[in-house]
């Protein structure tokens, strides 16, 4: 069979020639002040690149991504059913998130409810991620069941290098701690100050973890990372932190195994007015961080920055991704940015930032976001196109 060639008999179009016809566009204006922008962290971006070779930065197994699903219903009945329509409707995985937890955004579970709210969920059979203090509850809850903790897919969030030691013991595999890089983002963080700050405390919870003998610990620290609208920026995010990580296994003499790496859509990208508008969001941030290698994503639902969700906009939050992933089929490519000449300029732009921000971190000298930045807040629908009355909001009443 010969090979075949889209457009095979036309000659490839070179730089010069694209060029040429866009200085005639521009008819004197300058390129550079026209069509080159740079981003926050002051990378340079053009708006036009070839193939480029890069490294790969792609999910450890080429399967669908966890689709998360937050409980965080403060009644534990009431989380319970939140859990389990989720589970039988596409969600993969749950986000146990308690009261204390940084994310919990005035909701979340008590721990010591925790066996009311995983009533009837299989808990072998789906992967579970602890955002607060409910860590060692969940270990102490599976110790009263049949199951075999080595086989469980569980990201904890302990803070404890004696409770990993304990998880570790009774045959967890990890990761035990999670460097989040959500409040940075929340605070206004530049992509490099997040991916900087992040990956420095990864190496803290590390070095926290080094003394213990029975902890595998290139896989005892995960990753979470916000995911923001700017769906270009988001995969180069995602890309850069795995290249990262690797960097950092690296210069440690570790081996390199792959990250776990979570994906949150931007609390801070939410509007509360008109906020129909926030699914919009949430798809084009999943659309990034899918295609930038995350192993799981959350999708917050789009009605969350008025009150708790309700069963349609929880809805809404899991088809976000059931469509993606099931029907746009994204998870399919393994490493679909992998030679993108703007991906990568990006992503390796980033690298470059993010890694001065972690040398400082380690330092002492952390970043200092710009509290009057107004990146990735949202536009449409609060200052740009309001409605003229608001739909009514699709929550529940506590």
């Amino acid at each position: 069979m010969t090979d075949l060639k889209l457009a095979a008999e036309f000659a490839d179009a070179t730089r010069a020639q694209w060029m040429k016809r866009v200085e005639a566009v521009l008819k004197g204006a300058s390129f550079e002040e026209k069509l080159v922008r740079h981003t926050a962290d002051g990378i340079r971006l053009e708006p036009i690149y070839g193939q480029q070779d890069g490294p790969r930065a792609a999910r450890a197994a080429q399967a669908p991504w966890t689709l998360y699903q937050r409980v965080d219903h403060p009644d534990p009945a009431r989380a319970n059913a939140q859990a389990l329509d989720d589970l039988a409707n596409g969600a993969t995985g749950l986000v146990l998130v308690t009261a204390d937890a940084a994310s919990a955004l005035g909701f979340g579970l008590a721990p010591a409810r925790l066996a009311r709210v995983l009533q009837d969920v299989h808990l072998h059979a789906v992967a579970l991620k602890v955002e607060g203090s409910a860590s060692m509850a969940l270990a102490d809850l599976i110790a009263g069941q049949p199951i075999a903790p080595e086989l469980l897919n569980i990201s904890f969030a302990l803070t404890s290098a004696a409770d990993a030691a304990e998880l570790a013991r009774r045959g967890y595999a990890g990761p035990y701690m999670d460097a989040d890089g959500r409040p940075w983002h929340e605070q206004g963080a530049t992509e490099a100050q997040e991916l900087g700050a992040t990956l420095a405390k990864a190496v803290s919870a590390m070095r926290v973890l080094e003394t213990l003998n029975d902890v595998h610990l290139v896989r005892a620290v995960s990753i979470t990372l916000s995911a923001t609208q700017d769906m270009f920026a988001t995969m180069a995010k995602f890309r850069a932190i795995r290249l990262l990580w690797r960097r950092v296994l690296d210069a440690a003499g570790l081996p390199d195994y792959p990250l776990k790496l979570h994906a949150e859509t931007s609390w801070r990208m939410m509007a509360v007015k008109d906020p129909h508008t926030n699914i919009l969001r949430a798809t084009a941030a999943v659309f990034g961080a899918g295609l930038g290698g995350a192993d799981s994503i959350t999708v917050l639902p789009f009605s969350l920055a008025q009150g708790l969700p309700n069963p349609f906009a929880r809805r809404v939050a899991r088809n976000v991704q059931s469509v993606l992933l099931d029907e746009a089929n994204l998870w399919r490519v393994g490493d679909p940015a992998l030679g993108a000449g703007y991906i990568e300029t990006y992503a390796q732009g980033l690298c470059e930032k993010a890694w001065a921000v972690f040398q400082q971190a380690e330092e002492g000298r952390w970043p200092v976001p710009d509290p009057s930045s107004t990146a990735n807040l949202p536009v449409i629908g609060t200052s740009a196109y309001p409605l003229a009355q608001e739909f009514p909001p699709e929550t529940e009443a506590l």
